[in-house]
């Protein structure tokens, strides 16, 4: 549990600084059991955050997480029934729909496939661009549910993307 490595690390930081002061020959700081409680809470503070570090909470707080293959596949088969969706209603208004929607459409659908194909070709070979992909594909997977259909964000939201942005302490 982080809270018990956290308060070793502190009692360790405590029993140093007494034994460094006694080495000098100084007075030493009170012991862990007698410190004051500002000082408790700061010695806490600085401790789970490097617990935090040392833990790799830190980094999933700040970094996307990676998605395994199988949120790929499911990211590809979303986006495909997206599309196909959108295609159908498309059929149904023809020459109703607002100059640009099928070019704006080819567009999105050039742009997730070209994301796709980065991400799918990362691998372990991780990168900011597979990152950025990944990002963009998220966005695209919420935005291009149809009005009226209810979003289901299943298979493709990767393990650990609930840690993502939190503060990591």
């Amino acid at each position: 549990m982080i809270t018990d490595d956290v308060k070793q690390l502190v009692k360790r930081w405590v029993t140093q600084a007494r034994a460094d002061a006694k080495a000098r020959g100084e007075y030493p700081p009170p012991p862990y059991s007698r410190l004051p409680d500002h000082q408790r809470s700061l010695l806490f503070r600085e401790a789970h955050w490097w617990q935090a570090l040392a833990s790799g909470q830190l980094l999933a707080s700040c970094v996307p997480p990676h998605p395994s293959p199988d949120n790929i596949t499911a990211m590809r088969e979303h986006l495909t029934r997206c599309f196909e969706h959108l295609h159908t209603k498309m059929g149904g208004h023809a020459d109703l729909l607002p100059t640009g929607t099928h070019d704006q459409l080819s567009a999105i659908q050039q742009r997730t496939a070209a994301a796709l194909d980065v991400v799918e070709q990362a691998g372990a070979a991780w990168s900011r661009e597979a990152d950025a992909a990944w990002q963009e594909l998220m966005r695209w997977a919420g935005r291009l549910n149809p009005a009226g259909r209810t979003r289901q964000a299943g298979d493709w939201v990767p393990d650990g993307w609930q840690h993502y942005g939190t503060t990591g302490s």
